[in-house]
């Protein structure tokens, strides 16, 4: 149920030269060196980590015990790793919030309610543009409304209320108010089980929590005003709203798949209770452990396999991170030349757009650089065949970026 949606009126706002030099001076000044340090810390977290981390996988491999599902002394005092069914002995069951739903329940690892309503939204879209002259700006604020689920309530009275504004949402929603959301129904959250059987061993909530809720449940048959049906899924649909389907509301339940109850685990066995592992410590790593719960069947390889890829691929992530922060601060050093150009008559905006590319561009560099130094130094004292080598190109690159400048000092 979306439309193309209704456009209404726009606002127009101007900001002066002096107030966007002043703003810009300010972000250089203050915000940059902020933003710098919040990168050069992501990038030392992230490089510690990194080491630590597949130092805390390798040691794991190395030392897991893999055990059957009949016996919760298997193993005992070890790491241990298993693949049994969960078991629903000692589950309690689990309801959802609110009046309506509150005679059904679930038993599993944990219950997700997820509710909507369909109501008149309204979506903003601003486009700013320099003045020709002086260096200011003008933004340009344009309305739109559609109808959508939304999984909260949209107050129709903030809209905008210009009367074009006002015409255009009465064309696309007419005149029927978003509901108030009731508080007999369930709210959109998550519960979780404190512990769960799995074979002869116990899983704590920390664990039970990694177990996947990606199966529809069906709690019996629907409570009064409220009908199940198929349209966009399964799900319980209320009763209600107006003509056009403002008001009506959808609530949807997933747990997890009794159908297919088996999981392979990870962890510290302690009489059968299972907690996460922690690695011996070593030169800078500390207090890092292993605590897994999988879906389905996982040989040792496989699971092994798959914690070194996603720890990799968060290495990469949080890299690309500190360096775009990094990147972003350096650049923000240089706002305060864009503006000033765009300060000057007729061509002012002109060369302060490039102004802005040609810095974008100088300051990927000292960013670069910031991002091989941070990570340099962490690996020095961690990996030194590794660090040494990131230093020396992060000192080539430093020594390029100060003499590029020196030369152009002395050229002007």
């Amino acid at each position: 149920m979306s439309g193309s949606g209704s456009f209404g009126g726009a606002d127009v706002t101007h900001e002066s030269g002096v107030s966007r030099f002043c703003k810009s001076i300010f972000v250089a000044v203050c915000v940059a060196p902020l933003v710098l340090i919040g990168g050069v810390c992501v990038l030392g977290y992230n490089e510690h980590r990194a080491v630590c981390s597949v130092r805390a996988i390798d040691e794991g491999k190395k030392a897991v015990t893999e055990v059957g599902c009949d016996s919760a002394t298997a193993g005992d005092g070890r790491l241990v790793m298993f693949s049994c069914d969960l078991k629903k002995d000692g589950l309690k069951p689990l309801s959802p919030s609110g009046e309506d739903f509150k005679e059904r329940s679930f038993q599993g690892t944990g219950l997700e309610t997820t509710i909507e309503m369909y109501q008149c939204v309204e979506k903003k879209h601003s486009t700013t543009k320099k003045d020709k002259a002086g260096g200011g700006t003008s933004t340009e604020t344009t309305y739109s409304y559609d109808m959508q689920w939304m999984s909260s309530w949209v107050d129709r009275s903030k809209f905008n209320q210009a009367a074009e504004a006002r015409a255009a949402a009465k064309a696309k929603c007419g005149d029927v108010v978003n509901p108030q959301w009731s508080d007999a129904w369930p709210a959109n959250g998550v519960q979780y089980a404190e512990e769960v059987q799995a074979g002869a061993f116990t899983l704590p909530r920390e664990y039970v929590k990694q177990v996947p809720l990606d199966s529809q449940v069906t709690m019996g048959t629907a409570p009064a005003r409220w009908s199940f049906q198929k349209p966009d899924g399964e799900g319980y649909y209320f009763t209600g709203g107006g003509s056009n389907g403002i008001g009506r509301v959808r609530v949807k339940f997933a747990g997890n798949d009794w159908k297919h109850p088996a999981v392979t685990a990870l962890g510290h066995n302690a009489g059968g209770q299972l907690s996460k592992w922690t690695a011996s410590d070593s030169w800078m790593c500390a207090g890092f452990s292993l605590g897994e719960v999988r879906k389905g069947q996982v040989s040792k390889d496989d699971l092994f396999a798959k914690l070194e890829t996603e720890a990799n691929m968060m290495t990469y992530v949080l890299r690309a991170v500190g360096f775009l922060l990094s990147w972003f601060a350096f650049s923000l050093l240089f706002v305060p030349l864009e503006v000033a150009a765009d300060c000057i008559p007729c061509i002012g905006p002109c060369l302060g757009d490039n102004i802005a590319a040609v810095t974008c561009c100088i300051s990927c560099l000292p960013g670069l650089a910031c991002s091989l130094g941070v990570a340099g130094c962490v690996w020095v004292f961690m990996r030194p065949m590794v660090g040494i080598p990131l230093l020396a190109v992060f000192v080539i690159t430093l020594g390029g970026f100060i003499f590029f400048k020196i030369k152009n000092s002395k050229a002007g």
